[in-house]
């Protein structure tokens, strides 16, 4: 009787395993569960709390047949391999995986990965991967510490569109998009928003939530990724939108400029040991000064009307603009309240920091500040 076998481009099985896999947790969850059904190869990686699931079209000879094996050789092995991929069972649990010359047998592993699908979950939400996209891209705002309540995307849909919204309390983002379902709030972890960004642009994505976790499938013409996920406790996450409402709304100097000027800029004075950059006005000249204790750096970036002098922490500034593709508008409104920025549906809040604190010239010692924490629970006061 011939072997029952499924057979697909090595490319497309590396890119999903390497997609699935990180969702490989330590043992006992250090296993992979293959499965060659209908035309389709699935594999899935789950960690205790969440997995990962991708669907490829795949050419089937035989029966259906499932294997569960390391997850991470599997990965590396494919990896390495050029041309197609011709997978079987083997033994109990086992996988043979043969390409050219190449003849692997993997063993099996006798455990079970559990079902992750929640059958409690409903729909409430589809977008294509690109807006989807677009609004996880605030997650570079989040706190990026895991454990911490602000490492966390929330997305927020209301029957007309859908926002995200992120903060680590020394700058915030968010972005919408005309895109409706049903109301929800879902306050993602940061570790689904980084596995999300694996998402094809050209996918059709379906958010499915219950009251304790949330599914992310994403479909480009078959090749299929589920995302499954606890979600945090919305009520932990601050009142953005009413901060972002106060500022933006707030009377200031309003200039425009290059993001990517803006993002060189301060990511020159933080590769010379700047902690602080100062951007102000010297006679309508926009510039970026910084000092450290190996360098002074001033760079004249535009010009502005108007008098404009705020501190900030050149790796928050750096990373914020780029997220911006063009000329923001930027906003400044005071010293010690934040600066603002905004292009098309991307709006960002970048927190100032105290002013560095002069030493007498003998010691010739710049002093660095630390961020100033604005609260987030309120909005701050304008004017």
């Amino acid at each position: 009787m011939a072997k029952s076998t499924s057979t697909i481009p090595s490319a497309s099985l590396a890119k999903a395993l390497g997609t699935v896999a990180r969702a490989s947790g330590k043992d006992p969850f250090q296993m992979v569960h293959v499965q060659a059904e209908n035309g389709k190869l699935s594999v899935r990686c789950f960690n205790g709390l969440m997995g990962i699931l991708a669907t490829i079209p795949a050419e089937d000879k035989g029966n259906a047949f499932d294997a569960t094996i390391d997850a991470q050789a599997f990965a590396s092995l494919v990896s390495t391999m050029n041309g197609a991929a011709t997978l079987a069972g083997s033994g109990k649990n086992g996988l043979q995986v043969q390409c050219g010359t190449v003849d692997v047998i993997l063993k099996g592993i006798h455990k079970t990965l559990p079902e992750f699908d929640d059958k409690e979950a409903k729909k409430v939400l589809t977008i294509n991967g690109q807006d989807l996209l677009d609004l996880l891209r605030v997650g570079s705002c989040a706190a990026s510490d895991v454990s911490l309540a602000y490492a966390a995307v929330l997305l927020d849909i209301s029957a007309s569109e859908t926002s995200s919204w992120a903060t680590d309390s020394f700058r915030a983002a968010t972005c919408a998009k005309p895109a409706g379902g049903e109301e929800t709030k879902l306050l993602l972890p940061l570790t689904l928003v980084n596995w999300a960004r694996a998402i094809s642009p050209r996918a059709v994505v379906t958010v499915k939530s219950s009251d304790k976790r949330v599914t992310i499938e994403a479909d480009d013409g078959g090749n299929v990724v589920k995302i499954t996920s606890p979600v945090n406790d919305v009520k932990s996450f601050p009142a953005l939108s009413r901060i972002f409402e106060a500022m933006f709304d707030a009377d200031g100097v309003k200039f425009t400029l290059d993001a990517g000027t803006m993002n060189r800029a301060a990511r020159q004075a933080k590769t010379l040991g700047a902690d602080t950059v100062a951007l102000h006005t010297d006679n309508n000249n926009l510039c970026l000064r910084a000092k450290s204790q190996t360098a002074s750096y001033n760079n004249v970036l535009g010009t502005v009307e108007g008098q404009i002098a705020i501190f900030l922490d050149p790796q928050f500034l750096g990373d914020g603009m780029g997220l911006f593709t063009d000329t923001p508008e930027i906003l400044f409104i005071d010293t010690k309240k934040p600066l603002c920025a905004k292009e098309g549906d991307l709006r960002i809040l970048f927190m100032p920091k105290n002013p560095p604190v002069e030493k007498k010239a003998e010691e010739d010692t710049p002093v660095e500040t630390a961020p100033v924490a604005v609260s987030v629970q309120q909005p701050a006061e304008v004017g």
